[in-house]
Order: structure tokens, then sequence, then C-alpha cells
């Protein structure tokens, strides 16, 4: 056993262990004595003496059997003063808190016509071409009549107040859009301004932060990636949908929250982060490569598609499920070429199709001999465009371990804790003890392992992800647990899940979880959703939350070696059960 796992271990039980004689303490392990917060109430966690009476701000709490507590703290606008006291005997020890919660958005009053100066939409600069709509909202005394211009080009367009069923119960949020015409001019920041005329017939007008900028139609402005950036789908939420590397061409047709809104195809848009792009003089034009048909090879891991192409410009891999074909979208394309080298030896490919489905819209569809897929990655090198695509594995029945390369990736680590127990146990720690144990596991079942971590130091997400690809994993295992937010009920939030992105990756989390809601842990669920680890298209991946750490039961198990070891044998076997799923 590690010596910082052993020492995770020793805090529960030091915590029961305490002599006779011993002081009494009390240890606030959540949240910060000064903290700043945006909800109506805060959890409080922490331990103390089992035998200990506590209170906070005179209310008992109960103890939990190991002297850890949690409570949630009702919160009010401003500064919360908390004093936690722990009392044994004539023994006192007491901790204190100061909470700040940040102000409500409330409804004004009709009366007098007020605007809240800090509550408007755009709040930053928004570039649109001429048939985008603008969208402006401001939050003022309800039941008035509310208009905007678009400084003297576009005047007295109508905003309507928004039922409070749909903005949580304020009243005064008034919203309104208008068409950008040609009569705004091009490429100048042209202020917004609103006006509210009160019930009390009193006018108020506020000049928005944010400005509006029409892009010259005429003029196409375009830029290039800086590094490998993330192309989303939304404007201001994380919705990845694809990873372009640097020097990709991209023509930009606006700006929105810091992130421009790019051109792929005819009905078809997408969002970069505006720090991640250089943008170009004007005068550049939009790329149209030229790109060729593919040479095709492959080698006992990947089939690869090697295309031709005379300039870097976007890119979009698409699985269809229900026909089991890949499409490879390249974007400012125009194929150039129908010549297919084929390798001289039979290749798991059935059927490639190329296709110029829109003028600028290059299209290839892959449909494969093998039913699940193991991975797929595409790259510029040099002159060309370089789709890979994952070959089955060779998986024997009698050692479904044997030859596999399996990434392990223990969450967190180094500057990044993770939860922390009402016992101060570190999610990091724990990870990197059940991460441990599994590498352990698959080893013995002949498995090449891969850790990303084996040691308590600071990895990025990027890091994570490109050592396991350099060492060419097939799957990728990251192991966290849970906790609840700063506002949650720790005492009721407990509970194992898994969670995938990649659809190729959703049999690995359906086929881990079983085993783990086995070892008595409540099904939290099978979740779909979207992390940069299991975003990531190269590997089959699912991210394990083990348990809630801040849950003062689960803890318990969580921190205990021998449930880890449990854990790691449930990942262990539900690995084992994907893995003959796919033996032929």
């Amino acid at each position: 056993m590690s010596y910082r796992l052993f020492y995770a271990y020793l805090v529960i039980i030091s915590a029961t262990a305490v002599l006779a004689d011993q002081p009494l303490f009390l240890k606030i392990t959540f949240p910060q004595p000064i903290d700043t917060i945006d909800a109506d109430r805060i959890r409080v966690s922490g331990y103390t003496e089992p035998k200990a009476k506590l209170t906070i701000n005179e209310k008992i709490v109960p103890l939990y059997p190991r002297g850890s507590f949690v409570a949630r703290v009702n919160l009010t606008e401003g500064v919360n003063n908390f004093i936690i006291h722990a009392q044994r005997g004539n023994e006192i020890a007491r901790e204190y808190l100061s909470i700040y919660r940040l102000p409500v958005y409330k409804s004004y009053s009709p009366e007098p016509t007020k605007i809240d100066k800090n509550w408007s939409e755009p709040q930053k600069d928004v570039w649109l071409s001429t048939g985008d709509f603008l969208y402006v909202q401001f939050k003022g005394s309800p039941g008035g009549k509310a208009i905007f211009h678009i400084d003297k080009f576009e005047k007295n367009i109508p905003m309507a107040e928004i039922d409070s069923s749909q903005t949580d119960g304020v009243r005064g949020i008034y919203r309104g859009a208008v068409r950008i015409s040609e009569t705004i001019p091009v490429n100048k920041l042209i202020p917004i301004t609103c006006e509210l005329q009160g019930v009390d017939k009193h006018k108020q007008t506020i000049l928005l932060s944010g400005k509006l900028l029409r892009l010259n139609d005429r003029i196409p402005l375009v830029g290039k990636t800086m590094n490998l950036v993330i192309l989303q789908g939304s404007a201001s939420r994380y919705l990845p949908i694809a990873r372009l590397p640097e020097n990709v061409q991209v023509t930009i047709i606006g700006r929105e929250n810091d992130r421009f809104k790019i051109k792929l195809a005819q009905h078809r848009i997408g969002y970069i982060d505006a720090q991640d792009v250089k943008l170009m003089p004007w005068g550049n034009v939009p790329i149209r490569a030229a790109i060729g048909a593919p040479a095709i090879s492959q080698d006992r891991e990947w089939i690869y598609l090697s295309f031709p192409i005379d300039s870097r410009v976007p890119f979009i891999i698409e699985k269809d499920l229900a026909e089991e074909r890949w499409d490879l979208n390249v974007f400012d394309a125009q194929q150039s070429s129908f010549w297919i080298t084929y390798p001289n030896v039979e290749t798991d490919i059935m059927q490639l199709t190329l296709n110029q489905p829109e003028e600028n819209l290059f299209r290839c569809s892959i449909q494969l001999k093998q039913e699940q897929s193991w991975g797929f990655r595409a790259e510029y090198v040099e002159k060309s465009l370089k789709f890979c695509i994952r070959r089955h594995p060779s998986i024997n029945p009698q050692s479904p371990l044997q030859n596999i390369i399996i990434a392990i990736d223990a969450g967190h680590g180094g500057e990044e804790k993770g939860a922390i127990s009402p016992l101060g146990v570190l999610e990091k720690d724990i990870n990197l003890a059940w991460a441990c144990s599994l590498q352990q596991l698959l080893q013995r079942g002949n498995a090449k392992v891969v850790m990303t971590r084996e040691s308590d130091e600071t990895v990025s997400l990027q890091e994570r992800v490109r050592r396991a690809e350099s060492e060419n994993a097939h799957l990728f295992i990251s192991l966290h647990n849970n906790g609840v937010t700063a506002s949650g009920n720790a005492a009721i939030a407990e509970g194992t899940s898994t969670y995938f992105t990649m659809p190729h990756s959703k049999e690995l989390a359906w086929s881990i979880f079983p085993h783990l809601t086995r070892l008595g842990l409540a099904p939290y669920g099978r979740i779909y959703n979207s992390y940069f680890v299991t975003n990531t298209s190269s590997f089959v991946s699912a991210l394990v939350e083990g348990g809630f750490l801040t849950n003062p039961q689960e803890e318990v198990r969580l921190a205990n070696p021998e449930f880890q070891n449990q854990m790691a044998n449930a990942v262990y076997n539900g690995i084992v059960d994907f893995l003959l799923q796919q033996a032929y």
C-alpha cells in the first residue's frame, strides 16, 4: 500500500480512534472560511470527535459514526456569518465561516421607471452579416413599453416583455430582434440603445455595453487557426463537434460571445474561440482546396486513407450508426480526381464512395466489414489529409486482454484535488489508488497498460490524451469519484455512474456499469455527456465515477483500500465483458 493511500485511509480510521485525553478538534473541509456563492444555500461539511455535540449557529447538526457531518445552511443576500461549534463536556472547539451571497435578480416595482444597468444583452460586441438577426434584451420596470435603436440607422424597434414563467419569476425582462439590413454601415462598431416608458409615463434609456458590427458581405473575412482548436456547435455552450489542427483557414461570418462564427457549408456553421484564430488582412480570399481521391493502405492496427490536398481547410468526421458508415466531410473543398489506389491485399473496407453534395463540400463515405468501431483520427501531413480508422483488434476469447493496450487515467492530481470528502480525503488520491489496483489486474491478464499519471502530478487533459495516443491505446478508462455542487445535498447524493461521448464508446460504458452496482453502490446512471477525454475519437473511452465522495456514508467505502480493489475488479470485469462481446 502506498504512503498516500495509507494516509487517506488513516484519516478516516483516526477520526474514530480519538483517545480520551486528546483535545477536542473541529475541521471544516468545505467551504473555505471566506467564500462567495450565487445560490440560496451552501453545504457545510467537516469532522470532529464522534461523541461531541455539533451546532451551526446554535442549530444541532447530527454526526455520522466517524464524526463527519454535512449540512446545508440558508443564505441571504450579502455577507452571512456562521459559527460552527463543537462541544464535549467542558471542551469547546469553534470554526467561523463568512459566506457572501451574490445579489439576486428581482423584479423592480412598476414605479418609478428604472432600468438595470448591469443586466442587458449583448454585453460584448457582436459581428453579424446582412440577413442575420440581432437579439437585444434588458431588465427594467415591468408593465412598460420598450424599444431599441441601432444608433441613427435603425430606430424604434419594438421589444416585448417576456412572461415571468420563462424568466425564473422575474418580471420586466424585455426582448427584441431585428434582421440586419444594408442600411447599417459595414465594419464599424455601432452603439445600441434601449428605451423604456414605464407605467408612470417616465422614460429611461440604457446604452448597451456591446456594439454591433456589420461585416462587409462583398469582401470576405478569413482567418487561420493558431493551434489545435475545438470547433463548437454553439456560440456560448460547450458543444464540440470536431477538433481542427493549426493553420486551417476558415471563413468568418460573425462573432458572438468571444467566438467567431465559421461558415462550413451552405447550411452549416460552427464556432471557434476568437483567441485561437489569427485574422488575415483584408483582401485574402477563402480557399477552395483541390482534394483528390485517396490512396488506401493498412497495417495491423489502422486503415489509412491519404487524400492529396493543396490547402488546409476544415473537416468533420461523422459516424452513421444506422448504416455503419463513416463520412469524412471536407469543407471549402472540391474533388480534383477520381483515381483510387487500393493496396494489393484484402482490406477491411467494404464500400467507398466519393461525392460532392455541395459546390464546396467534399464527402468520402466508407463502410467497413467490422461492426464495432475502435476509433478514428484525421490530420494534415504535408500536402495530404490523412484519415485513419482503427481496425478491430484480434481478441482471443480465452485471453481477451492479450495484446490490448489500455490507458488508465487517474482523474485530477497535483494542483487539481477534485472532490473533498467530509473527513478531508481527496479525490485525486483515491483515483490514483484505484487506478494502480486496476493496472495490476489488467497486467496480470496480459494487457499492456498505459498510465496517464503514476504519482501526484498535475497533468493537463491534452497531455493525458497525448500519452494514450502515443502508445496507440485501444481503450481509455478515466477513473473519478463524484461530488455535489456547493449548494447540493451531500447527504442524499450517492451512487455510481459511467459516461461516454463518442457513439463507438457506448458499449464499453454499458459493460462496466452493472459490475459497479453489484458492489452495493446505488445506480446513479449510464450517461451521455461531453468531456474532453471522452470526446477524443482515436480510442474507445469511458469515464467512471465510482461514487460520491461528498456523501458521508459513501466516502467511508470509497477511501477503504479493500473497496478500491473491489471497484478495480468491477471495472476490470466490465472491460473483459466488452472485449468478449467483440471477440470473433
